[in-house]
């Protein structure tokens, strides 16, 4: 027989992959221009909520081993929850992808602390050029310039993050959950540059409106789980 060992942990999982199947299905509802706008909100909503419940996992992690781990990923949560605020109920996208890159900084000194001061120069070198040739390139406006050379930093940073993981000592299955997370994450960036960067009118428009989430709630989760104790079931003694 085995034995779970912190049944709090299992009761936010189970709590997500419900939220899981409540976002695709309404997300999918929504690349068809078939859900109405309260379904819409009750989702974004319960999206924040699954977030939530990501941070709760490390919150109850503080009570494991770990909980020096568990400690930076809440702060990495915090990040993320004010960033996904932005991003889910507000128009302010530029103002939502700089909070996330404090999100991504924090991570960065979980996995790889020394890297971070490189990686903030190269981050502020690609926002620089982005601020100069944007406007150039892609007759951007000043604001436009400014939401390029922001993702341009934070493309740095998660980058960064996810090759961290590979190199961060961790034990096997938290450095597995670690690096699936951020790869996922990753995925789910390139369907989020699609959605904003592609017309509504396309295909890889209408897919990224179901991708984004697909990818992004499993690699949250995954990465909460990185900073608990692992496996959580073990065979009773």
């Amino acid at each position: 027989m085995g034995r779970i060992t912190d049944k709090r942990v299992f009761i936010m999982l189970l709590l997500n992959a419900a939220i899981y199947v409540f976002v695709l299905i309404t997300d999918s509802m929504r690349a068809a221009n078939t859900a109405t706008p309260p379904q819409a909100f009750i989702c974004d909503c319960l999206k924040y909520a699954a977030i939530v419940s990501c941070m709760c996992i490390c919150l109850f992690a503080l009570g494991h081993e770990r909980r020096k781990t568990a400690r930076i990923q809440i702060v990495v949560f915090a990040f993320t929850l004010g960033a996904d605020f932005f991003l889910l109920f507000t128009s302010l996208f530029t103002i939502g992808v700089s909070v996330f890159i404090g999100a991504h900084v924090s991570a960065l000194l979980r996995y790889r602390p020394a890297w971070t001061p490189k990686v903030a120069v190269f981050a502020a070198a690609a926002f620089v050029l982005a601020i100069l040739f944007a406007p150039r390139l892609f007759h951007a406006s000043p604001e436009q310039a400014l939401g390029i050379a922001m993702c341009s930093a934070y493309a740095m940073f998660i980058i960064s993050v996810a090759v961290a993981t590979i190199f961060a000592k961790q034990p096997p299955q938290n450095a597995f959950f670690s690096r699936l997370g951020m790869l996922l994450f990753l995925a789910c960036d390139v369907n989020v540059a699609i959605f904003n960067g592609l017309p509504a009118s396309t295909a890889l428009y209408t897919a990224s409106v179901v991708l984004m989430w697909l990818f992004y709630l499993p690699a949250q989760t995954l990465l909460a789980l990185s900073a608990t104790d692992l496996p959580l079931i073990r065979k009773a003694g």
